[in-house]
């Protein structure tokens, strides 16, 4: 799977583990769709 760019308005943002996050998103075509983003997570 690669990359995909759309603009959405995020529901909600959980955090799974230490460095990913789970997104449920509202795009523009009125889909709800639930994203897994790994090391999404800043570090400092």
């Amino acid at each position: 799977m690669g990359i995909i760019k759309t603009k959405a308005i995020i529901l909600r943002e959980s955090n799974m583990g230490d460095f990913d996050k789970m997104l449920t998103m509202l795009t523009p075509d009125l889909r709800k769709n639930i994203m897994f983003c790994q090391r999404s997570k800043k570090t400092n």
